[in-house]
């Protein structure tokens, strides 16, 4: 009898403003894409993460944008 993986909890698909609207995942690509094209281009996923709160109010785990990044193949390499 195989043991049974458990992958954790489902991904959501959207996040929070402070005020309480659902912001998509889509919609946090798009604005991380614009926060590269612009300031934030050599920005890690942690200062992408404290760029996303000010900027748009988002209430935004930085485990959740290095997951977004990585999807979106964005990652910066690390520094040795």
């Amino acid at each position: 009898m195989e043991p049974v993986k458990s992958e954790g909890r489902a991904i959501p698909g959207y996040s929070l403003k402070r005020d309480g609207t659902k912001v998509s995942d889509e919609q946090i690509k798009e604005w991380l894409m614009e926060g590269m094209e612009g300031e934030a281009y050599a920005y890690g996923y942690r200062k992408l993460t404290v760029f996303l709160r000010r900027t748009y109010g988002l209430c935004i785990n930085k485990k959740k944008v290095y997951r977004l990044c990585k999807e979106m193949d964005i990652l910066r390499p690390q520094r040795q």
